[in-house]
């Protein structure tokens, strides 16, 4: 009888506990502007708490309390938000910080998406871990359908730049790398030794991109300009196929799908020689 009545004090204290059974964590921390955008797109976004001061998307958290940088998170200021759960993601510095919350009793979900092929999983691993399963199998599955290799005989030599100057680009072994080969693309920077190598402008020529891609924002017009300006004798610049896209395809979120669209209309763009 006493066995009988600890099982049933265990399981109603695991039924009242914020993650269990199914029930959504109330209060959320993300230590990542991915995972921000990925709780608020299975509709946690009342749930969050605390976020980064980089989390932006979507406008409506503005306002929100923050915890530092993706890079610099404050331990002191996750405690003081009283999380039921810290979303972290696998290659942030967060990640450091979720093995001394877990040390303080405090529970962390890991996030595994870094790459293409994992982020359809991860999304439905998060939607069992956060007890929002149906909305993340809704969102994996639109993910699943945009990763569809584009079929090509004859991938376009293409360079993504991350920053103008110095120029960073797209490397190996990143989730750009991936959504330019399943777009019909060819990496020029496919045999650097990291996921975001430095290039320099001579080796920009020698390999002859026929499409330049980069992201938009006002910090990047300026460096931008004058990097094309040292490319203008490439027939890519003469031309004008440089595509520059949002930020979609930066983070490994809910608006990936988009991000592969935007990079195929930027195929568009090169086989048309022209701007878009």
């Amino acid at each position: 009888m006493k066995k009988l009545c600890l099982c049933i004090s265990c399981l109603i204290l695991l039924v009242a506990l914020p993650g269990f059974a199914g029930e959504p964590p109330r209060r959320i921390v993300s230590l990542a502007p991915s995972l921000t955008e990925m709780a608020c797109a299975l509709g946690l976004e009342k749930n969050l708490v605390g976020v980064t001061t980089f989390c932006d998307r979507p406008a409506s958290i503005k306002g929100k309390p923050t915890v530092g940088g993706p890079a610099n998170p404050s331990l002191e200021a996750v405690l003081n938000l009283k999380p039921d759960v810290v979303l972290v993601d696998e290659e942030g510095i967060g990640s450091k910080l979720a093995k001394r919350l877990q040390k303080l009793g405090i529970r962390t979900v890991t996030f595994h998406g870094s790459r293409l092929d994992k982020l359809a999983p991860a999304v439905r691993q998060l939607g069992s871990d956060l007890g929002v399963q149906q909305p993340a199998n809704q969102l994996a599955s639109r993910i699943e359908q945009s990763l569809k290799p584009l079929k090509t005989t004859s991938p376009v030599k293409t360079m993504f730049v991350i920053w103008p100057d110095p120029l960073v680009a797209a490397g190996p072994g990143s989730m750009l790398d991936d959504a330019m080969k399943l777009s019909g693309m060819s990496n020029i920077a496919s045999d650097a030794r990291s996921g975001y190598p430095r290039l320099s402008l001579e080796a920009v020529i020698t390999r002859n991109p026929q499409l330049i891609i980069a992201g938009q924002g006002e910090k990047l017009a300026g460096p931008m300009k004058r990097m094309l300006g040292h490319l203008n004798s490439l027939d890519t610049v003469k031309q004008g196929r440089v595509c520059m896209v949002s930020d979609a395809l930066y983070r490994p979120g809910p608006r990936i799908p988009e991000g592969i669209a935007e990079l195929r209309h930027c195929l568009e763009l090169a086989h048309k020689g022209g701007k878009p």
